[in-house]
């Protein structure tokens, strides 16, 4: 569920949202951007700091993300594909429960 917004926001926003293993670095959220979760999109409801209520989405094609050396990290990714949706100091607070169903391989080394 996303939680009160800045003003800095437009009310009806086009939102894109996924979870993968490293951070958001474009407006087009793709290849380890999206690996976990698919991007999903929606539209934020409400007007000004209103909530916005829950979204739903299922996971990318499973795929093996090796943390034996170097741990893999995780990343709630969110990106506006209209650059005037939001204003350079928008904020967005995100809370919510995340469901990750994994399996542990063990050590191949």
């Amino acid at each position: 569920m996303l939680t009160t917004r800045a003003s800095t926001i437009n009310d009806n926003a086009a939102l894109t949202w996924s979870l993968g293993s490293t951070a958001a670095s474009t407006p087009a959220l793709a290849l380890t951007m999206i690996n976990v979760l698919a991007a999903t999109g929606r539209t934020l409801d409400g007007a000004g700091a209103a909530l916005s209520s829950a979204s739903v989405a299922d996971v990318a094609a499973a795929q093996t993300l090796d943390g034996t050396v170097t741990p893999v990290d995780l990343y709630l990714n969110l990106a506006f594909a209209i650059g005037t949706d939001i204003d350079a100091d928008g904020t967005i607070a995100v809370t919510g429960t995340i469901t990750l169903l994994w399996e542990n391989w063990g050590d191949n080394a």
